[in-house]
């Protein structure tokens, strides 16, 4: 599906809109498949993907009909390009589960010099 759509639409759900930083799963699915992904604005979207080079914003229904005239075939395959290599470089799995080992490995180091000093 997202391999063969010129582009694909994400529209957050409201309560992950609202705290921000929680992208859909599609957004990586749509970049895993270099898909040209329009997405509505959130904060930390900027964390994930670059706008404009790996991922456009939509905030409005005329914002998505825009683009869908606007951007070439060509502008839409560069667009999922970018993004199936940002993607693939910084967002996954792997990545993402060496992070949470690094930050468990640091919070438990933290936990026994607290509880080292204490005992002191």
């Amino acid at each position: 599906f997202n391999c063969s759509s010129r582009m694909v639409l994400n529209i957050s759900r409201e309560s992950m809109a609202r705290y921000g930083f929680s992208p859909a799963t599609r957004v990586f699915e749509a970049a895993g498949a270099a898909a040209c992904l329009i997405t509505d604005d959130w904060e930390g979207i900027d964390s994930f993907l670059e706008r404009g080079r790996e991922i456009w914003i939509a905030r409005s229904d005329r914002d998505v009909a825009s683009l869908i005239q606007e951007l070439s075939a060509e502008r839409a395959r560069e667009t999922g390009e970018a993004a199936r290599r940002r993607v693939l470089t910084d967002h996954t799995y792997q990545q993402r589960g060496r992070l949470v080992e690094s930050i468990l490995e640091d919070t438990l180091a933290d936990t026994s010099s607290a509880a080292m000093e204490m005992r002191a």
